[in-house]
């Protein structure tokens, strides 16, 4: 590789501040363990490198000679910032380094939306442990029609997604949480032709954003089987299941303390809500008090009364109308504001 030492600036007020940008030669323009194709001349431009406070920016050049910039350069203890400049095709990439330690990978746009789309089956990213990936502003992680793996996969490591991140347009799930966390503070999940987020381990905690217009049997919104799913914020809505229209919930996996769900549909029971659930704050929504909005149970016939529009954990612990802010619920204890 040959590197050339573009400009180093400092300036010295109350603090030093240090800049260094450099330019790659991009002659193999390939790499590392994920591959990319598609139109746009800044994947032809040279790869650039720039340190920041922020963390080392890289600049210009395809995705797949930047992720191969990470396999070959990635050190301890540092934050790595990838600014997407173009749309692009993206083969499976593996966020893990054998040998370093608390590694973070920050994914943006370069001030447009960039938008990647998986141009095989697999999982688009998956994060092992010891990294941290932040899908960042004005990107866009697309599936396609014909994938059954779920775009995103954590696998032990910290996934986290912010405003104006996009995951959509699946055949499966959007996000696979294996371990590991997933903090989602804003963003879109949405248009997945399976649960936007599937828990199997690990911990959801969402606190912005919106999960919506998701499709699955269990869960069209959120299926959390196992670990915890924690909201505090943000929207699920206008999902679509069988059972837990919003969320479908397991071993005891739902804290609700804030947010809304709200619009969601199924066929058999818990518009909103199906399983266990905790909720001390946000609401849930009810076709019996909004049904032009509400969460609901309904087929093709129409609505179908005493399966949990709101909420579903069984036949005598169920909500239909709207669960409010100050409604508490939790089907442990058999406590709250469940209807008769």
């Amino acid at each position: 590789m040959n590197t050339k030492i573009l400009f180093s600036a400092c300036v010295a007020m109350l603090f030093l501040a240090c800049s260094t940008q450099v330019i790659e030669d991009n002659s193999s323009n390939g790499g590392g363990n994920g591959s990319s194709s598609g139109s746009g001349d800044c994947k032809l431009s040279p790869l650039t490198t720039e340190v920041t406070a922020e963390g080392i920016i890289l600049r210009r050049a395809s995705l797949a000679h930047k992720l191969s910039w990470l396999d070959r350069n990635v050190e301890s203890h540092n934050t790595y910032i990838i600014e997407a400049c173009t749309d692009e095709s993206v083969n499976p990439y593996t966020f893990y380094y054998s040998g370093a330690v608390d590694i973070t990978v920050i994914l943006r746009g370069d001030g447009a939306n960039r938008t990647l789309k998986l141009n095989s089956n697999n999982s688009m990213f998956t994060v092992k442990e010891n990294v941290t990936l932040i899908l960042d502003r004005n990107i866009t992680i697309q599936g396609h029609s014909q994938n059954d793996k779920c775009l995103v996969y954590g696998d032990g490591g910290i996934l986290k997604m912010n405003d104006f991140a996009t995951i959509k347009d699946n055949d499966n799930c959007g996000v696979y949480l294996n371990g590991g966390t997933f903090t989602m503070t804003g963003g879109t999940i949405l248009g997945n032709r399976a649960s936007g987020v599937y828990l199997s381990s690990g911990t959801f905690a969402m606190s912005g954003g919106t999960i919506s217009s998701n499709s699955a049997s269990k869960g069209g919104g959120v299926n959390a089987q196992y670990g915890t799913f924690k909201m505090t914020g943000g929207t699920i809505s206008s999902n679509r299941a069988s059972e837990g229209g919003g969320v479908y919930s397991s071993s005891h996996a739902f804290v609700m303390q804030g947010g809304t769900i709200t619009g969601n549909t199924a066929s058999s029971y818990g518009g909103g809500v199906y399983g266990n659930i905790s909720k001390t704050g946000g609401t849930i929504t009810g076709y019996n008090s909004d049904q032009a909005n509400g969460n609901k149970v309904a087929d093709a016939s129409g609505t179908i009364a005493r399966r949990g529009h709101s909420v579903y954990y069984s036949a005598s612990l169920r909500k239909e109308s709207t669960a409010g802010e100050n409604d508490d619920l939790s089907s442990s204890n058999k406590i709250g504001a469940w209807d008769d």
